[in-house]
């Protein structure tokens, strides 16, 4: 199963593709699945609902939170009671335990990319409630995933793939594979958690193609 987990739309507020135009180009791309992750809300994506009913489309619902450890995927939350108040960062601490009261997971956003507070960086290592890393990522440079996927392997946390879209034609450049089939949120949760998934990448043939985790051996010399 390939389920794009790190998608935005309009209602995101910084771009203006529209959530049918998406499911679309992931139904186009051969995806089974999205994962809307609005910035830091929950609740901006609820529209979306209805629309992906429409669409006869499977749809989940997420977040990309701005915080104090860079931005941060989160599946499993239920509403924005997270937020920090009127902070621009939110503090992991807080995000960290109110996600974890909601059965919900943690995972770095693209966390090497080189510009702004948008990323973990070197931070992650020490970052033990993190349950998967993003590996690749359609909005980084090739040299930005290089490095996640070398700290993939260093990690030993299972890695997933996302394309950080906010234009249509960026819907499902990079995705994560699914061993199991999946229909609710709780089970990508315990898919991601336990291991059974892998980023994959969309090659010129048309096909996805997992992405191997670095060797242990040759990184150590």
């Amino acid at each position: 199963m390939l389920i794009d987990l790190h998608c935005h739309t309009k209602y995101s507020g910084d771009n203006n593709l529209d959530p049918a135009d998406l499911i679309n180009a992931a139904r186009e791309h051969g995806l089974d699945a999205v994962c809307i992750t609005e910035h830091d809300s929950f609740h901006a994506s609820e529209p979306i609902e209805k629309i992906a009913e429409r669409e006869d489309f499977l749809v989940f619902r997420g977040a990309e939170i701005n915080t104090d450890k860079g931005h941060i995927l989160t599946y499993g939350v239920v509403d924005d009671s997270w937020r920090d108040g009127n902070a621009y960062y939110s503090k992991i601490s807080a995000v960290r335990s109110k996600v974890k009261s909601c059965g919900g997971i943690l995972v770095p956003a693209h966390p090497f990319r080189s510009f702004g507070g948008a990323s973990a960086s070197n931070s992650l290592f020490s970052m033990g409630y993190i349950a998967a890393l993003e590996i690749l990522n359609g909005e980084n440079t090739k040299h930005e995933n290089a490095q996640a996927a070398e700290a993939w392997g260093t990690l030993d946390i299972p890695g997933v793939g996302g394309s950080d879209c906010h234009f249509a034609s960026n819907v499902g450049k990079f995705a994560t594979w699914f061993e199991n089939r999946i229909s609710t949120l709780v089970e990508l949760i315990e898919e991601i958690k336990s291991g059974r998934v892998a980023p994959v990448y969309l090659a010129r043939d048309g096909k996805y193609k997992r992405l191997a985790r670095p060797d242990k051996s040759e990184r150590n010399g």
